[in-house]
């Protein structure tokens, strides 16, 4: 039955046996004011998502077949179009090996947390359904665009312009999204820009994490301009509030020699979480769809952070007491042990944050961001464990461990450490860079590195302490 929910009309189907288990979920749907068809017939329900497509499906795994009719055959799984959510109960849990190879929306278990569950996932899925419709709306606003173009235009040649620029937005914004699977949105929005032969030059505002201070990523590109960062005097809570928005314009109109364009990128706030400016000298460029590249780069970001708070129902996270118990395994396997053990240490970062105790490290923040980015890299076998806020240990098949090395080093290099101080103009001179070695496999050896490392930092220390005693003394005697 189609429901309105937050402006969405959601349509909601439950496939089971058990009528007592499809009145519970009945019943955590309709708290949530949505009402939903129950088949218990697999053949009913092929018939009528065939006819009629609901936007989401509750599938108890005891129905994964029916005879010779299979859940995974219908047209509607093979092709993705169809969003299903897999049931089970205790006593039906063996069954979910049968949906392994199928691409669900999710899972949910009959607990005390059931409604919980329900709820997380109508929201996601809704959400979804809003971005979606927001596409289609921009889609039907290009297409009007491109209709009203056609019309004024007086030949062949301006229509196939826009074509292309829109060709060409699509793939550019394409590219970014994909990219920023595997790095920092704004790195690969630089990266892309950088390339672009059409513009002279470009710049860019986000907010810091606490929405006090606008800062601009602090890198070297031939065509990049980089901002001072400015302190806005209050909080920005939602977004970059349009009196920020005026002195982020005011400055990139002073720093450009021709008067930029202005992009104001959303992510989900009301007012815009990152401002770009872009200048260009071609006149052709006078023409290029810049709305419609505003509005298809906003998307691309939404959709990423939308990517990045889908829950993970996997985890390649090894507790650490665990993680130590695999060493000595590693140890008495020797030379036959599949795996290698590399060990980063954030030791240098955490020292600065220490340090500067005046300057708030958002560490929660960096928690996060770290390991999102992180995540969309590291290979699926690849085990992680963290050891405190020092190190994070990595359990890596022998034969990807020249790869993952490699790839650990260039991810650590491009990450954007800095961004997470509340001032980081304060430590962009700070060597905050981890360490990254591969170590032995033994919880004995790896505890003596970790001891070491603390012994070797308050050396260093106090070395430097006397050493600035020293030549506080030498000045001394000089007078």
């Amino acid at each position: 039955m189609q429901t309105t929910l937050q402006g969405i009309e959601l349509s909601v189907a439950i496939l089971m046996d058990d009528l007592a288990s499809a009145k519970e979920i009945a019943s955590a749907l309709r708290q949530n004011n949505i009402l939903a068809y129950h088949f218990q017939s697999l053949d009913e329900f092929w018939v009528a998502s065939s006819i009629q497509t609901p936007d989401l499906v509750i599938v108890d795994v005891t129905k994964m077949s029916q005879g010779s009719v299979q859940f995974k055959q219908h047209p509607k799984v093979i092709d993705n179009s169809l969003s299903y959510i897999f049931y089970s109960k205790e006593s039906t849990k063996i069954l979910l090996q049968s949906t392994y190879g199928l691409k669900p929306f999710g899972y949910i278990h009959n607990d005390a947390s059931l409604n919980v569950q329900i709820l997380s996932l109508v929201e996601r899925r809704i959400e979804i359904i809003k971005h979606q419709k927001e596409m289609k709306e921009l889609e039907m606003r290009i297409q009007r665009l491109q209709t009203r173009s056609q019309r004024l235009i007086s030949d062949r040649s301006s229509a196939e312009e826009f074509r292309a620029h829109f060709e060409f937005i699509r793939n550019f914004c394409g590219e970014i999204e994909d990219e920023s699977l595997r790095q920092d949105f704004t790195q690969a929005l630089i990266s892309k820009l950088e390339k672009w032969d059409a513009i002279d030059g470009y710049g860019l505002f986000e907010l810091n994490q606490s929405g006090q201070k606008l800062v601009s990523p602090e890198i070297t590109k031939k065509k990049y301009h980089p901002f001072p960062s400015l302190w806005l005097g209050q909080a920005n809570h939602d977004g970059i509030e349009n009196f920020a928005l005026e002195m982020a314009t005011q400055v990139a109109n002073d720093l450009f020699e021709v008067e930029p364009v202005i992009l104001k990128i959303h992510a989900g706030h009301q007012n815009p979480d990152m401002v770009l400016f872009v200048s260009f000298r071609e006149e052709r460029m006078m023409n290029f769809p810049w709305d419609v590249f505003e509005s298809i780069l906003s998307s691309s970001l939404r959709r990423l952070k939308l990517h990045q708070q889908l829950p993970q129902y996997t985890s390649q996270f090894t507790p650490m007491w665990e993680a130590l118990d695999n060493m000595d395994k590693m140890q008495r396997a020797g030379s036959e042990s599949d795996n290698r053990i590399l060990c980063l240490s954030l030791i240098p970062i955490v020292d600065i944050a220490k340090k500067r105790i005046q300057n708030k490290f958002y560490w929660s923040a960096f928690f996060n961001d770290f390991f999102i980015q992180l995540s969309g890299r590291l290979n699926k076998s690849t085990k992680l464990s963290l050891f405190g806020p020092w190190h994070v240990m990595f359990f890596i098949p022998k034969e990807d461990l020249e790869s993952e090395f490699q790839m650990l080093q260039l991810f650590i290099r491009q990450f954007s450490f800095w961004k997470f101080f509340e001032d980081n103009s304060q430590v962009l001179s700070e060597e905050m860079l981890p360490t990254l070695k591969l170590i032995p496999a033994s919880s004995a050896h790896y505890l003596k590195i970790f001891e070491k490392e603390f012994e070797d930092k308050a050396s260093q220390d106090e070395t430097k302490r006397l050493m600035t005693l020293a030549r506080g003394e030498t000045k001394r005697l000089s007078l």
